[in-house]
């Protein structure tokens, strides 16, 4: 197998509980996945975590869907940004903000997308990173909490 690739499927279900706790639409994900970057080094998407797909503006939604062929990656960034981790020789390892956008990427081009399309989500991400100057993981409490009570 050539890397990077997605391990398996995205597999998702509409949560109504989840989302009317959180205040916004939420899928919880069915099925784990992982970005493969290499034999020592993946990004992980666990079973029940919720996502609200691609973080998109919604006037922007008739350019770049918030699902669509990109929701894999888009699930798989909304992890990365929560806790800035990817696995590397199967433990935990911390990376930046930019890096973690910059596996979004990557997923998006493991998934088929042209150069234009990567550059429009790109210039998306890349603004609202430096004008909300984010450093930090994005995790909250209570989507941690709803994500731990679940059971498939």
């Amino acid at each position: 197998m050539t890397f990077p690739f997605f391990d398996a499927p995205l597999d998702t279900r509409y949560d109504r509980e989840a989302s009317e706790a959180l205040g916004a639409d939420h899928w919880r994900i069915l099925s784990p996945f992982r970005l493969m970057l290499s034999d020592r080094q993946w990004a992980a998407v666990p079973a029940g975590i919720l996502t609200d797909g691609g973080s998109i503006p919604r006037v922007m939604h008739g350019v770049i869907p918030p699902w669509g062929k990109f929701g894999q990656a888009y699930v798989m960034h909304d992890q990365l940004c929560e806790y800035l981790s990817l696995t590397v020789d199967g433990r935990p390892s911390p990376i930046a903000r930019v890096r973690c956008d910059g596996l979004l990427y990557v997923g998006m081009e493991v998934l088929g997308g042209t150069p234009e399309e990567i550059a429009a989500v790109q210039a998306g991400v890349d603004l609202f990173r430096n004008a909300a100057r984010v450093t930090r993981p994005s995790n909250r409490a209570l989507k941690r909490r709803l994500e731990a009570q679940w059971s498939a």
